[in-house]
């Protein structure tokens, strides 16, 4: 299964990058496997040949969905720039963006009639409506009367783009069950709201997703430190959710078949609680695969539950085939599946159980998606291990409690606050976390994103992967790398070397600085020998002049000041402009003053 399934998600790639032209590749492996067939046992013949159906298989679903969408009338209206009234579904929640001429919504909507050039017609796909702020107000689930104009969508999955659209007609209301969904969301925020703003915004990504309400600055720390994953719905999400019910089913006496029940109602309601688009579709199906891992022989069931995974998926949605997300997912089941036994294993001979399960876990699953990562930020993480092995106690507390004060607080208000306190005092344990992790020295290198740095980079993971069981064994060898990694975390060779190479700063070639000047800004812009533009200066005059020594300017055609002009006047230009054009402005040269808002 495994086998199959990588054939599926490989041929959906291939047909996103090439087209048609898959089928060339299908056709050469056909070949292989025609003159290799008869030198290979019989069972891997077969295997090879269901190998090749899938990825056809996967090859046509895409191809089919692509020319679907290109045909659709929608396209032609949109290559027409045609104003256009639009019924349709919404299938994703409104979000709130800035756009050009102001506040703005965006949503996606499942088309149902488009009349549009004196034409009406009843149609499918998708349409991505960026309207005024009062699509903020349209519900999951409602249909509605869009009015805008359609323009071309770069995203083959998606028709069209209704821009400019104004305030929706309601036609009719949600569904029975997607209200109820949005009720309880709801909920979840007001059991957190009387809580600081990142956990009352946490606490909602935790549950269902809902990140709308988290501070962009915690977002950056989450993305330094790898906790990202906390923040959207993840099939981590769905096995604490639909786990602590199957634990509750099972304490007030369920047992055998109708547990399956409850764990297949479990996953419906979280799929109904956090949307049903792609990515939590994604979430939940890696979710199952998780509890189809735990258990005796679970690195086999796991395996197979996750290939069989990876070909539903790919083939009921063939564009997941390209998303990072379902890449970082696929990737992060497998890293727990195949490396996290044998690396809890390893630390058990040192660590206590749960000790070794708690280290294991992380450390498998930031390893098989390290590559990914660093291909999406050029960047690697060296917190990510650690911020996941101190923030994941509080990931189950604070995911329950935030359910159950969303459901409890539907009858009582007061004890779901209760919970919600609680589920907020778990989640300021992971922001804390998130906060002093990214703040260290090294808690991310810059490594590069092109295809030698991240072909290294993964051959590097997996030897990684295929030592680190047998490196980590004994404590002593153990000990020794994790206090490697602290030392690299604190900066402490970085520091070392620079100290080792300060005689050679600055480095040659060097386009701009940005100079310690204390509570303050300096910038330093190269423009040609000896020569830079500054901008800013701070409060010391000795300060920016030291640097611009250091730098060797001995000429600045251009001074920048770029705020408060009147104050600034009176304490830097009457401080550190002087030093700054006594020692290195030239007489020919014109310094130029600038006020911006």
């Amino acid at each position: 299964m495994p086998l199959l399934g990588a054939a599926a998600w490989l041929g959906a790639i291939a047909t996103q990058r090439s087209g048609t032209a898959a089928y060339a590749g299908l056709a050469v492996a056909a070949g292989l496997v025609w003159l290799l067939g008869p030198r290979l046992p019989p069972g891997r013949t077969r295997l090879l040949l269901a190998a090749l159906l899938i990825a056809a298989a996967a090859v046509t679903g895409a191809v089919l969905r692509h020319d679907a969408v290109r045909g659709s009338p929608l396209r032609d209206f949109a290559a027409m720039r045609a104003t256009a009234e639009v019924v349709g579904t919404v299938v994703s929640d409104p979000r709130a963006i800035q756009g050009r001429s102001g506040p703005q919504a965006v949503l996606r909507l499942r088309v149902r009639e488009v009349t549009a050039r004196d034409r009406h017609l009843r149609t499918g796909g998708t349409v991505v409506v960026i309207g005024v702020p009062g699509w903020n107000r349209a519900e999951l689930g409602e249909r509605v009367l869009a009015r805008g104009r359609l323009t071309v969508s770069d995203d083959p999955g998606t028709a069209a783009l209704l821009t400019g659209a104004r305030d929706p007609v309601r036609i009719r209301g949600p569904d029975p069950w997607w209200r109820a969904s949005a009720v309880v969301r709801a909920s979840i925020r007001r059991a957190v709201a009387h809580r600081p703003p990142e956990q009352a915004g946490l606490v909602p990504a935790l549950v269902d997703g809902d990140d709308a309400g988290l501070p962009p600055d915690i977002k950056q720390d989450f993305r330094t430190t790898g906790l990202t994953h906390l923040t959207a719905v993840s099939g981590t999400n769905l096995t604490l959710v639909v786990g602590s019910l199957l634990l509750v089913a099972r304490a007030v006496g369920v047992r055998r078949r109708w547990l399956a029940v409850v764990g297949l109602a479990g996953i419906a309601g979280f799929i109904l609680l956090a949307r049903t688009e792609p990515s939590v579709l994604r979430a939940a199906v890696m979710g199952t695969v998780g509890l189809f891992a735990f258990g005796p022989d679970g690195r086999r069931r796991g395996l197979r539950a996750l290939g069989v995974a990876v070909a539903g998926l790919v083939l009921v949605q063939p564009d997941l085939a390209v998303a990072a997300g379902f890449a970082l997912s696929v990737l992060a089941t497998a890293g727990i599946v195949l490396l996290g036994p044998p690396l809890s294993r390893a630390l058990a001979r040192w660590l206590p159980g749960g000790a070794a399960e708690a280290v294991a876990v992380p450390t498998a699953a930031q390893l098989a998606c390290t590559p990914v990562i660093a291909g999406l930020s050029g960047e690697v993480s060296l917190v990510a291990i650690g911020a996941n092995l101190l923030a994941g106690p509080a990931v189950a507390p604070a995911t329950v409690l935030g359910l159950v004060g969303g459901l409890v607080g539907l009858v009582w208000p007061w004890a779901g606050r209760l919970c919600g306190t609680v589920a907020g005092w778990s989640v300021g344990w992971i922001v804390a976390v998130a906060r002093h992790a990214a703040a260290l020295p090294g808690a991310a290198i810059g490594w590069g994103s092109s295809a030698p740095a991240i072909g290294l980079l993964s051959l590097l993971c997996v030897l990684l992967a295929v030592a680190l069981p047998r490196l980590v064994r004994h404590r002593t060898v153990g000990a020794a790398l994790l206090a490697l990694v602290v030392l690299v975390v604190l900066g402490v060779p970085g520091r070392l070397w620079s100290a080792l190479v300060a005689g050679d700063w600055p480095p040659p070639g060097w386009v701009l600085v940005a100079c310690d000047v204390g509570q303050g800004d300096a910038l330093a812009l190269a423009v040609g020998r000896r020569a830079a533009v500054v901008v800013d200066a701070g409060p010391d005059p000795r300060a920016v002049d030291g640097c611009l020594d250091r730098l060797g300017v001995e000429r600045v055609p251009l001074v920048v000041l770029s705020h408060n002009l009147p104050r600034c006047t009176s304490r830097t230009t009457s401080s550190a402009l002087p030093a700054v054009t006594r020692r290195h402005v030239s007489p020919s040269s014109r310094t130029t003053y600038r006020r911006s808002r």
